[in-house]
């Protein structure tokens, strides 16, 4: 982390804060790490990572550039600027706006197309990640119960639908939450 974020892709102060054996991040790192990976899974190669982080960081003036609303197909990213489609490889080049968005749809954006909401499960919302609830930590979208709550009860002994009767749930999102923790570890 220190290496890659802090050396290489900070662009104003670093990335990680605390001691050198307890180094901690905030949301937008978070999601950027998450972007990162996310890239590197689609096949994109680190040097072109590195030189669309770059861009889109003195493009939109942001030290968080992966956590703004961006694109690929595995070779190529692109981010949006005035309701256009730019390459992020340092030419400035408008594409059409067809292009995929797959990996997209576990992040909502916000104001200045920033990153807002994480959905860390596939094909479920029921699960987030908001840093304006219980410090980031995972809850049921919607309300503020952390997934780790549900986990434990369950752990102890509770049953599912016990757990949905104690907090007015859905099934599904006691699912959902144990679905993560077991996905976790």
């Amino acid at each position: 982390m220190v290496e890659l974020w802090d050396n290489r892709f900070a662009t104003k102060g670093a990335y990680s804060f605390g001691d050198k054996g307890n180094k901690a991040v905030n949301f937008y790192t978070l999601i950027e790490f998450y972007t990162f990976y996310q890239l590197r899974v689609k096949g994109v190669s680190a040097q072109k990572i590195q030189t669309a982080h770059k861009t889109i960081s003195r493009e939109l003036n942001t030290p968080y550039p992966f956590a703004t609303n961006i694109r690929t197909d595995g070779k190529e990213i692109w981010y949006d600027y005035l309701d256009e489609l730019v390459n992020a490889n340092g030419k400035q080049q408008l594409d059409i706006k067809a292009v995929l968005e797959p990996f997209l749809h576990k992040i909502d954006f916000g104001k200045n197309n920033l990153a807002e909401l994480y959905f860390p499960l596939e094909k479920s919302r029921n699960v987030v990640v908001d840093p304006k609830r219980q410090f980031g930590q995972p809850i049921i979208s919607g309300r503020n119960l952390r997934v780790e709550t549900i986990r434990k009860l369950y752990e102890g002994g509770e049953t599912r639908k016990n757990i949905c009767q104690l907090y007015d749930l859905k099934i599904s999102e006691v699912d959902d939450a144990l679905k993560y923790y077991k996905r976790a570890s």
